[in-house]
């Protein structure tokens, strides 16, 4: 397990960590986006 500890490692886990993250948000606006389209025009 010494290459968790390699320099470049970090480099590579800040761009999954961040990956990761866009993945969250796109996949949660688009699983709130249908009840936020139906609040904004008046329907919900």
């Amino acid at each position: 397990m010494s290459f968790l500890f390699h320099r470049n490692t970090k480099k590579v886990m800040k761009y999954l960590w961040g990956v990761v993250a866009v993945l969250v948000i796109i996949s949660m606006v688009l699983f709130f986006a249908p009840g936020v389209v139906a609040m904004l025009s008046g329907s919900y």
